[in-house]
């Protein structure tokens, strides 16, 4: 790719995560699409895929069924064509005695 556009995408990306919700991230985000790059989030129950999600943060379930599914998104992500530039930023559930207990780094 053209190395100004990867500098261009890369300025609106950031401008798109600064920018609070209204007109200036809508810009960015549309000035994106219009680069071919799509925001990606996750939606909240969503199954966790590896292929587009980053876990940043883990959440305790207590029923099984919720195990890897997503509690919510902590960033966006952006895929650019098939290429991901940054995997969505996620909290996933999980059971219990995946979680680190308080305090513990």
């Amino acid at each position: 790719m053209n190395p100004r556009v990867d500098e261009q995408i890369d300025e609106l990306v950031a401008a798109a995560d600064v920018a609070a919700d209204g007109p200036e991230r809508a810009e960015a985000v549309a000035r994106l699409a219009a680069l071919g790059v799509e925001r990606l989030v996750a939606d909240t129950g969503s199954r966790f895929d590896p292929n587009i999600h980053r876990a940043v943060a883990v959440v305790p379930v207590s029923t099984p069924g919720q195990e890897n599914l997503i509690a919510a998104t902590v960033r966006p992500g952006w895929r650019h064509g098939g290429r991901i530039l940054r995997y969505v930023e996620v909290r996933v559930q999980v059971p219990p005695s995946r979680c680190p207990e308080p305090g513990a780094s």
